[in-house]
């Protein structure tokens, strides 16, 4: 048997070595045409050791070896070419090599996931093949046929999003040629660009997760706040009350059942298994039920706020399904996980911890980004409540799933806490799609569009303006979808300057610091959304700088003030001489006005260059005693900070006689350059004598 750190696919941990097949020469028995040999051969065991999936299945189930507790797709499905043997056997051994022959494009195995979006994609390709009586996905290489098959990729009026994953799932089938022994051409192009080129022109650029509008957030957030707030205090009622309600169905189970063995009932006996007799089967239990659902809320929700008077079975149903979303809504909001780390949360998720006298609250779980592993999100307080809430509501159901748990990995699924049983008569099971749980949701808390929240979203998502377009209708309920919490998170974080970039990529678990500005886009931006600019103060501050420029200036040519500095000294000189644009105030504050002549100012020099500053002093504020660009202005203050700069120098330099020598020599440019300044303006000082250091070692 093969074992499993020997796969080439990514399994979960719990996974053991019964349920890894066995390595089979697939493409040998294909050559030999050994179609049952080849046929029998397993492809994915579960934990049991039943084989669930054999080579010749038209459906290859390969839900024991799915890592990802929310993945929707579970199965490989074929049968679109099940009237093409040949390419089907085809397909089914380029799946069988993405599953279990070694990756050699990257260091972690795939996942089971992408091998099964992979094929998903794959299809296009031999769709192709189908209509145009292809007998090889290797045809497509040939270059008449290339140039045909992008005509038919580009006829599909697809987006480039979808191209690519077209295209990229073509790529990988190529990688797997040589070991398929399949003659080929190679053709070398890039998924991404090639994909710009053949997309319909309005699809070109990929469409991103829609930031939700900040008003239909406030709704959507404050129903689920309130709805969680509100059943918090009630948790242990509520969970109570799905219990009973569950166990009062099965004693109604049991008492048809009984009139079934007892003979009493033969008509519920002829159609047994089918579709209809498990709906008259459950009908005919819920009405032998000892209880009626009403009686059972009235008992336990005397006191709760939101039950009506007329509460029943399908008001709880309601009601229950309400909670679940808005514990969801909740952690993907506060928490900005993806939806794959959500359903690793358990009901010892939560906790909390005090720093420095603040505490902060938190989620653990898992992240599945290369490779699985245990990490941890800063989260509302409000998160602790949706978990605790969650954790009432499914307490008996996960209890009933760990009765029947045999393995690791099922005691691990029973933990979750995203359970829900549809129907009574059914089994618990894991919430896989929240689509319509989050259309619901927005409908009841009376999230419509408005004409302010479609220009706001269309600001506020610059990637997307096709997808709104086609997606986002005035008037209509919004389209919620789970990843669109980690989208806003991200957005109103940098929107309203709560984090930076850096802080989304640590919370977000991303691996690239790329990824994380691509969730904030339109952030930025949309901060001045609302600014208004004064005009008038605007004008009153700049009339303000202008004047006290000005002064200065004035001030320096008609006073008796010493100046230091490069253009100091030149000011100095024209005092006895000024030229007629700098005798009058008027015609001075014009060429302030007009920007003629500026001004900048630091603690060690003033200068008038503006943008043409060499900016040398911001390396070492000596370059701009005697600067280049002859722009620098020293006055008595800054003559004072020089004077203060030389004392601290100096008792810098004797108290670390182990510097570096570009350290001292850096410290002994400024001590010069203060020496210079105070010298200009008669400032008493001591001169700094450096020591000598004489080597003998040379």
């Amino acid at each position: 048997m093969m074992k499993k750190d020997t796969l080439k696919i990514y399994l979960p941990d719990s996974v053991n070595e019964n349920q890894c097949p066995e390595a089979c020469d697939v493409i040998f028995l294909h050559r030999r045409q050994c179609w049952g040999e080849l046929n029998d051969i397993p492809i994915c065991i579960d934990n049991k050791g039943n084989v669930v999936a054999r080579f010749g299945d038209i459906i290859w189930n390969l839900e024991p070896l799915v890592v990802t507790k929310n993945a929707t797709h579970r199965q490989i499905n074929f049968s679109v070419l099940k009237s093409h043997p040949s390419l089907l056997y085809e397909m089914k051994l380029i799946c069988y090599g993405w599953l279990f022959t070694k990756n050699m494009q990257y260091s972690l195995p795939t996942k089971i996931s992408t091998i099964i979006g992979r094929a998903s994609g794959l299809k296009m390709s031999y769709k192709y093949l189908m209509s145009n009586s292809l007998d090889s996905i290797s045809r497509i290489c040939e270059p008449e046929i290339w140039g045909k098959y992008l005509n038919f990729l580009e006829e599909q009026k697809k987006s480039a999003g979808t191209l690519v994953h077209i295209l990229c799932s073509l790529q990988q089938a190529y990688l797997l040629f040589p070991w398929m022994g399949l003659d080929y051409r190679e053709i070398k192009f890039s998924p991404t660009n090639l994909s710009k080129k053949i997309c319909r022109d309005e699809a070109i650029e990929r469409a991103q997760t829609l930031a939700i509008p900040e008003d239909i957030a406030d709704k959507l957030l404050h129903f689920a706040v309130n709805l969680v707030d509100t059943a918090w205090q009630y948790r242990e009622q509520l969970g109570e009350t799905e219990r009973r309600i569950q166990e009062n169905y099965k004693l109604g189970e049991q008492a048809v059942q009984n009139k079934i063995i007892s003979g009493q009932w033969k008509w519920l006996t002829t159609e047994k298994g089918t579709p209809a007799f498990r709906h008259h089967f459950a009908k005919e239990a819920a009405r032998f039920s000892p209880f009626n659902p009403s009686e059972i809320i009235s008992e336990l929700l005397t006191d709760y706020p939101d039950r009506p008077t007329d509460a029943n079975g399908s008001w709880w149903h309601l009601q229950r399904g309400n909670l679940t979303s808005a514990c969801f809504v909740c952690c993907a909001a506060f928490s900005g996980m993806r939806e794959s780390e959500l359903y690793e949360l358990t009901s010892e998720s939560y906790y909390n911890a005090v720093y420095s006298g603040r505490t902060f609250h938190f989620l653990k779980g898992k992240t599945h980004k290369m490779g699985e592993r245990h990490t941890e999100w800063v989260v509302a307080p409000i998160v602790q409540k949706a978990v605790e809430v969650m954790s009432a509501l499914t307490k008996h159901l996960r209890e009933y799933l760990l009765q029947d748990a045999s393995t690791a990995r099922d005691k691990e699924l029973a933990q979750c806490l995203w359970l829900s049983q549809g129907q009574r008569s059914t089994q618990p099971k894991r919430i896989s799609c929240w689509a319509l749980r989050l259309t619901n949701f927005s409908k009841y808390s009376g999230a419509i569009v408005s004409e302010k929240d479609y220009a706001e979203c269309l600001r506020s998502n610059p990637n997307s303006q096709e997808k709104i377009k086609n997606h986002v209708h005035i008037g209509k309920h919004w389209a919620l979808s789970p990843h669109q919490f980690r989208r806003t998170l991200a957005f109103f974080t940098i929107k309203n300057r709560l984090g930076n970039a850096i802080a989304i990529k640590q919370q977000f678990k991303h691996l690239y610091l790329q990824m994380s500005e691509w969730y904030c886009e339109g952030g930025i931006p949309s901060r001045l959304d609302e600014v208004e600019a004064d005009k008038e103060l605007q004008k009153m501050i700049d009339t303000v700088s202008n004047e006290q420029i000005t002064q200065k200036y004035w001030s320096w040519f008609h006073g008796t003030e010493t100046l230091s500095g490069s253009h100091g000294k030149d000011i100095l000189k024209l005092r006895d001489d000024l030229p007629i644009m700098f005798r009058s105030w008027e015609k001075l504050y014009k060429l302030v006005k007009d920007k003629r002549i500026t001004l900048h100012g630091t603690l060690h020099s003033y200068c008038k260059n503006g943008y043409d500053c060499e900016m040398e002093g911001v390396i070492n504020p000596a370059f701009c005693i005697d600067c280049s660009t002859n722009g620098s202005i020293i006055d008595g203050e800054q003559a004072a900070w020089w004077k203060s700069k030389h004392n601290a120098l100096i008792l810098y330099l004797s108290e670390n006689a182990e510097i570096s020598t570009a350290v001292y020599i850096h410290c002994l440019t400024q001590i010069h350059a203060a020496e210079k300044v105070m010298s200009d303006f008669s400032i008493e000082y001591i001169p700094f004598q450096p020591e000598i250091e004489i080597r003998t070692d040379e």
